[in-house]
């Protein structure tokens, strides 16, 4: 099938004039031999001066049409142009309206200068430099708006854009803000030609935040470099990816024989299946701090640590690696193994036990005030001789008096129990409590925890022991606080023929894998840098009540918070007991 050829707007326009032209010469041929037009030219042509007058006449007549055609002809052309140019700047109007969205969307700042002067700016422009309008910064140079120490750097940088008509790389500078403050930037820009002129365009990206994270990353660089713990990280399965220098003190093995080489390597074989099951919790998103453990050596041998693992998570949520902290403790649980050697060589007579308390608070207390007179001696008369090194193992040497302080304080209080012939009486529980709170008054209001006491019975016992059950009970639901202030109930109710007691926190509970041996001396399940303690006033507690013939345990749910139960006996029950108790 064969198309016709398309007829140009400029052809059917001209068959169009050449009709107009023979219309118009028939109605004029009509009319002029229905006025008898000719006859009267004939007449005059048969004159030889009017003939010639006919002539110019019959001339001037088709020049005047044809100029009239002519002019028609370019009226339309220009009508046909103007509506042309009409729609090309509409077009143009709007290709520049969406070039101005498009640039106005972007959320980096977009300039155009000339000369150094500032000729555009895009809203996110307004906004680094804290302006409310363009006009506040069209027509600033380039020195105004940069800080004065990158002025000649950036001044080379055009010179070379405009030489070379190239884009330059990539730089940080900082920026001037009206306000006067400066904004940290990164600059790329590159040269242009509009109408023969160079002018240069720009992208500035604020980086404000890209330099706090670097600091912070730097920062946090420098923590794990020089710190003293081992701090490492793994993937799920165990894997080391990372590993500091306090990691190859520890353990002994350095860097690059440590990384892509599994954790177990520093895992005795019969603490493997433990290793599993810590890398299974925290692969679950779980966070275990401050878990004891034993760990060995590139030489084999053994040691004491405890550990913290948290799980490295990605954007999604997913647990990906591991970091753990690995703190030696060998130490530390000699001295506590020591101590609790002492304890068992001591409960084999109740007597020998208080003669060991009466001894240790003596004799172990004497020593411990000459080192800590003599730290403060030395505190005194050669802190400024001594270097930083020193002031920190001194400071460590004091902290480390005050906790033996503690310890031997709190452990003699425990030795006691059961040692003396302590009183017994009829004891109001809601008055040992309210002693209790006294004697924490300021740890309360620190806290600024909420006391909820239900009404509590009497009891036969021990008033300064039931006293101390209570200040333990609190003061631990105080100290293991979650992110919410404290909230506190104390209740009792009877159940089973005894008294059942509840302390109820909302802290941030225990494990129940931990139940074993949270009530065992000196036994502490977080680090006493967060938690002070001396690890006894739980083991106090079970103590006291076994010796009023109860029994203590927990229930709790890690992140809501901790219930402590006890029982004692019904009072009548207890009297009852006694009148039919035979005499001696």
């Amino acid at each position: 099938m064969i198309e016709e050829p398309v007829k140009k707007p400029s052809e059917s326009n001209d068959l169009k004039d050449i009709i107009i032209i023979f219309s118009v010469i028939i109605v004029i041929l009509i009319a002029a031999s229905m006025l008898d037009f000719f006859v009267w030219m004939r007449n005059i042509a048969a004159d030889p001066d009017g003939f010639r007058i006919v002539e110019l006449l019959f001339v001037l007549a088709l020049f005047g049409f044809a100029y009239a055609v002519f002019m028609r002809r370019r009226a339309k052309e220009f009508k046909q142009q103007m509506a042309d140019i009409s729609k090309d700047m509409e077009e143009l109007q709007d290709n520049v309206n969406r070039l101005r969205s498009t640039v106005d969307l972007s959320p980096d700042t977009i300039t155009i200068h000339r000369d150094g002067k500032l000729l555009f700016i895009n809203k996110a422009g307004l906004t680094l430099f804290g302006a409310e309008t363009e006009d506040q910064l069209l027509g600033l140079t380039m020195n105004d708006l940069i800080h004065y120490s990158y002025r000649e750097k950036i001044a080379q940088r055009i010179e070379n854009m405009i030489k070379y008509m190239k884009q330059v790389p990539v730089i940080d500078i900082s920026v001037k803000r009206l306000s006067g403050s400066y904004v940290d930037v990164s600059v790329a820009s590159t040269p242009v030609l509009y109408h023969s002129i160079p002018h240069v365009i720009t992208i500035l990206r604020d980086i404000t935040e890209r330099k706090k994270n670097e600091e912070i990353k730097n920062q946090l660089a420098s923590i794990v470099l020089n710190s003293g713990d081992a701090i490492y990280a793994m993937s799920i399965d165990g894997q080391i990816q990372s590993w500091n220098p306090g990691a190859e003190k520890l353990y002994g093995y350095i860097e690059k024989d440590a990384i892509g080489r599994n954790i177990s390597i520093v895992v005795p074989e019969f603490k493997q299946n433990e290793l599993n099951h810590l890398l299974n919790k925290v692969s679950k998103g779980e966070r275990i701090e401050a878990f004891e453990t034993k760990r060995q050596r590139k030489d084999k041998s053994m040691l004491d640590v405890s550990l913290t693992i948290s799980p490295i998570r990605e954007e999604s949520g997913l647990v990906t690696s591991v970091s753990a902290i690995a703190r030696d403790i060998t130490f530390k649980k000699q001295v506590e193994e020591e101590l609790r050697r002492y304890a068992e060589e001591l409960a084999l007579s109740n007597e020998e036990l208080y003669v060991f308390s009466y001894a240790a608070s003596h004799d172990l207390q004497e020593p411990l005030r000459s080192i800590q007179n003599f730290i403060e001696t030395l505190n005194k008369k050669y802190k400024k001789r001594l270097g930083p090194e020193m002031e920190e193992q001194i400071k460590a040497a004091d902290d480390g008096v005050t906790r033996m302080y503690r310890l031997i304080t709190d452990f003699l209080m425990y030795s006691r129990v059961g040692t003396e012939r302590a009183i017994k009486e009829e004891v109001d529980c809601n008055k040992a409590l309210k002693d209790a709170l006294a004697n924490l008054e300021v740890a309360v209001k620190e806290s600024k925890a909420a006391i909820k006491q239900f009404t509590l019975p009497k009891v036969y016992g021990n008033y300064i022991q039931m006293t101390q059950v209570f200040q333990n009970l609190v003061a631990n639901a105080i100290k293991y606080q979650g992110e919410s202030k404290p909230t506190i109930e104390i209740s009792a109710e009877k159940k089973d023929g005894m008294w059942l007691f509840a302390v109820k926190d909302n802290g941030i509970g225990i494990e129940q894998w931990f139940s074993e041996r949270i009530f065992i001396v000196f036994q502490k399940l977080h680090d006493h840098r967060k938690y002070p303690g001396s690890g006894i006033g739980l083991a106090l507690c079970k103590r006291v009540i076994e010796k009023h013939k109860g029994k203590i345990w927990f229930e709790s749910e890690v992140g809501k918070g901790t219930t402590f139960f006890f029982t004692l006996p019904i009072l009548e029950e207890t009297k009852k007991q006694a009148e039919n108790k035979p005499a001696e």
